[in-house]
């Protein structure tokens, strides 16, 4: 057990104990991240501490794929409450990106309900193959999304150095 109380997690977790958000709604057009859990136990160092192993799928028309990434905690919490504001306004952008550039989304909304997400998918950190998508979404489709994502930042917080 960690001091948090919580489980550590090892890559052979089952998928039901993991949690997840996705963006988009249907098979063909599609983000999903996969939480594993935490890459280690904390040990009093913020970037080592909050590391979180994570699956990425993404389907954008013909085009799918997986892989294994590592995004931060805070990246998480910083594209929640950007995709808040996006939601309420619906005009402006949520960004997220990651310190090792293995995801990053674009989510821009036109004022009238519609959102333009393009994104960048990259399996292996610096040298990976690349996948450059776009997905046209309706605001009403960020409500799950902003559920699971709440869901993902209470079980995986960031954690204190």
């Amino acid at each position: 057990m960690q001091a948090s109380g919580r489980a550590s997690f090892n890559w052979a977790v089952s998928r039901q104990s993991m949690s997840s958000f996705s963006i988009g709604s249907n098979s063909r057009e599609r983000i999903e991240v996969q939480v594993v859990g935490y890459k280690r136990n904390p040990v009093g160092e913020y970037f080592d501490d909050n590391w979180l192993r994570v699956r990425v799928l993404v389907v954008s028309g013909a085009f799918s794929g997986k892989y294994d990434a590592a995004f931060l905690t805070e990246e998480l919490v910083s594209f929640h409450n950007q995709l808040i504001e996006l939601y309420r306004s619906l005009n402006g952008i949520a960004k997220f990106s990651t310190m090792e550039e293995q995801l990053s989304l674009l989510l821009h909304g036109n004022g009238r309900g519609e959102i333009l997400l393009k994104g960048t998918a990259i399996d292996i950190p610096g040298t990976g193959n690349r996948l450059v998508f776009e997905l046209t979404l309706d605001q009403t489709q960020l409500q799950k999304t902003l559920a699971e994502l709440s869901l993902v930042t209470e079980s995986f917080p960031v954690r204190a150095s």
